[in-house]
């Protein structure tokens, strides 16, 4: 019956901004030098990387060949049983399969009396806000009206499944639902999971929110040993230091065309991370200075502190859960969760110019633009990278400061200029369109994203106007926001918002 759904609707998945971490494995590694090459007119939106604008930035003198991306995208595949679970299309579960009572769910703030610094640094996680957070209700209300219950369930299996599995999601909308069924990623989301069912199920990878949830007065957690706790018990779960943990809801497969709409937890399983031990905890559990530290060394960080209100010192992790959400402030109510991701950020990438060369003639330059991922233990970008967006801006200048060369500027509109190097995927739908529209995605028409540990690269020349003897300057700036304009204009309207844009490094070189 519910592949029966399932075909009718050719649903999908968490169309959001949980911020973390982002898509498809197979993806680029150093590329050789370009096999193929395509003459841009500057600033005519003309070119082989994607771009939504027409004629973005100024009309500049010269011509540049750019590397086309080198991006392979993972074929789509079949599930190997059903694809759900018994409350939807989703994989999330219960300990005896039936629907849980809701009153069996804590809230947090039932939780900060003993755990005041957990509490703390959640709010304004986007965890916290999983449910509320504009953009995504904006995505998951769309997805409601076009492609239905089914739909808004299978995204909520993450977003609210203490709602999906009290069976008080899906409710219609503006129906007052009790507290607990809407509070997202909350302690109990992750705390009253006593068993993970990933491997075990259709895809044979945890995702799709591949949890079974069992509420009540045993909490599940890293710790061997629990003393005298006061108001619950406490069991050990190994798992809670694996990274499959957190795969089971930071892997979005689509249930019936099989895309993997995020696959961030099959991204650092490919990595040297994932062969050093290094999981998901130990660096979006950690400060901002710890993670680096981490991904310089490929060494975990271990910080000792009481895990509740005067109890002993032992291994603890922190709870802000950042990833990339700069938005953190406007979408949680999280400055400072937004200031952090920022941080993380601008460690995770390094950007180079290389090879930097001019013609005996004078008439000509040529470089490679380099971006390497330096400390993410998954690709950049990650998560939903059908919305994410990364990529350089770059200028050639004269000594008097006359441009010569641009690209990746953005329109009046706030598009990227077509023929810039640009990474993230473009999702397609049944016709081999455009769309942001997760529940439409049938193949990813287009994907360029840097494994970690990887590097792009794409060989740029330009052609210099005869009167240019002088050394030219080369700037570039590698930057990230988590979605375009477009697409949040189609979602929220008249709520839109801006995405802040953030420079993730820079780099400048002179070619005399």
């Amino acid at each position: 019956m519910r592949i029966n759904r399932l075909t009718l609707l050719r649903t999908a998945a968490i169309a959001v901004s949980l911020c973390f971490l982002q898509a498809c494995l197979e993806t680029v590694s150093t590329p050789p030098a370009p096999e193929h090459s395509a003459t841009v007119s500057l600033g005519s939106g003309s070119g082989n990387e994607p771009g939504s604008g027409e004629d973005a930035g100024a009309h500049v003198p010269g011509t540049a060949a750019h590397d086309t991306g080198h991006g392979l995208t993972q074929d789509p595949t079949p599930p190997q049983g059903d694809v759900g679970g018994p409350f939807g299309l989703s994989q999330l579960s219960s300990a005896d399969g039936e629907h849980t009572y809701i009153g069996d769910f804590a809230l947090a703030e039932d939780c900060a009396d003993c755990h005041p610094r957990q509490y703390e640094e959640l709010q304004g996680s986007m965890h916290s806000a999983s449910h509320h957070e504009p953009f995504y209700r904006a995505f998951a209300l769309l997805a409601l009206e076009e492609a239905g219950e089914e739909v808004y369930t299978f995204c909520s299996g993450c977003h609210a499944p203490a709602g999906v599995a009290s069976g008080l999601v899906i409710a219609e909308e503006g129906k007052e639902l009790p507290a607990a069924a809407t509070a997202g990623v909350n302690c109990d989301a992750c705390h009253q999971v006593s068993k993970l069912s990933g491997k075990q199920g259709a895809w044979g990878e945890p995702g799709n929110a591949s949890l079974v949830l069992d509420p009540g007065d045993v909490k599940f957690g890293p710790l061997h040993e629990v003393e005298d706790p006061l108001l619950h018990e406490a069991e050990f779960r190994e798992y809670y230091k694996s990274a499959e943990f957190c795969g089971s809801c930071h892997n979005v497969i689509h249930p019936s065309s099989g895309v993997r709409l995020e696959h961030t937890y099959a991204e650092w399983e490919a990595s040297i991370y994932a062969k050093k031990g290094i999981v998901c905890q130990d660096c979006h559990m950690r400060s901002v200075e710890d993670a680096i530290k981490v991904a310089r060394e490929l060494k975990p960080v271990v910080e000792m502190g009481p895990a509740a209100e005067g109890g002993p010192d032992r291994p603890i992790y922190r709870h802000y859960f950042v990833g990339a959400n700069v938005n953190a402030g406007f979408l949680a109510h999280g400055p400072k969760h937004a200031d952090m991701a920022e941080a993380r950020l601008k460690s995770a990438a390094r950007l180079e110019i290389q090879n930097a060369a001019r013609t005996n003639d004078g008439r000509r330059i040529s470089y490679e633009m380099v971006v390497a991922n330096v400390a993410a233990g998954h690709s950049l970008p990650t998560s939903f990278t059908e919305l994410r967006e990364m990529w350089v801006e770059q200028t050639v200048t004269s000594a008097s400061g006359r441009l010569l060369y641009q690209s990746g500027m953005l329109d009046e509109e706030g598009n990227i200029e077509e023929g810039s190097m640009v990474f993230g995927s473009h999702g397609g739908d049944a016709q081999g369109r455009l769309t942001y529209k997760a529940w439409e995605v049938e193949s990813f028409i287009w994907q360029r994203l840097v494994p970690a540990r990887g590097e792009a690269r794409d060989i740029v020349s330009v052609d210099l106007p005869e009167d240019i003897s002088e050394p030219v300057t080369v700037k570039a700036r590698l930057l990230y926001r988590s979605a375009p304009p477009v697409a949040i204009k189609m979602v929220m309207k008249d709520q839109a918002f801006e995405a802040k844009i953030v420079e993730m490094a820079v780099a400048e070189t002179v070619i005399d």
